[in-house]
């Protein structure tokens, strides 16, 4: 039995997160429940192998084996490229890069703006990553729209000059 089925096991009486509770938690909690305690409540979360709990949203998370306090670079880890995100928080996986607002994706494991466009850093490995079918499509319509725009400037000046 893993950390996780132990310590679901020791509180059988799970109850779900209230809407500030679950505010909370990290992004990178693949499983959660709430349990009182000797009449306290705490929050508990799963991400792979390791297990945290909390004494509630003003309160910060701790590590369920040793109870150390988790620390930003510990919610983090799974972040890419995280040093180029600004107000990075680390709980919700949001931040801004270049003064726009954008969001960890842990599926496909990049950053992603609200629109949901992938983030493209400048000297790194992600802006390496082949253009997305829609980026082409973008550029070859700019590429039609300049052509065409070209061909009507040439048009009007031969016209211009037989009248």
């Amino acid at each position: 039995m893993n950390e996780w089925e132990k310590c679901k096991k020791r509180f059988p009486h799970q109850t779900i997160l209230t809407p500030e509770e679950s505010n909370h938690l990290s992004i990178t909690f693949t499983d959660h429940f709430a349990a009182t305690d000797h009449r306290q409540r705490f929050l508990f979360g799963n991400s792979d192998n390791d297990v945290f709990w909390s004494a509630g949203p003003s309160h910060p998370w701790c590590n369920l084996e040793d109870n150390e306090l988790v620390n930003e670079e510990c919610l983090t880890a799974k972040f890419l490229d995280k040093e180029y995100i600004d107000n990075l928080h680390p709980l919700k996986g949001t931040g801004q890069y270049q003064g726009k607002e954008v969001r960890y994706n842990l599926q496909k494991h990049l950053w992603v703006y609200l629109n949901n466009r992938t983030v493209h850093f400048h000297g790194t490995s992600t802006s390496e990553t082949p253009a997305s079918s829609e980026d082409d499509d973008t550029a070859q319509v700019q590429e039609i729209l300049e052509s065409t725009e070209t061909t009507i400037s040439t048009a009007i000046q031969k016209l211009q000059e037989i009248s």
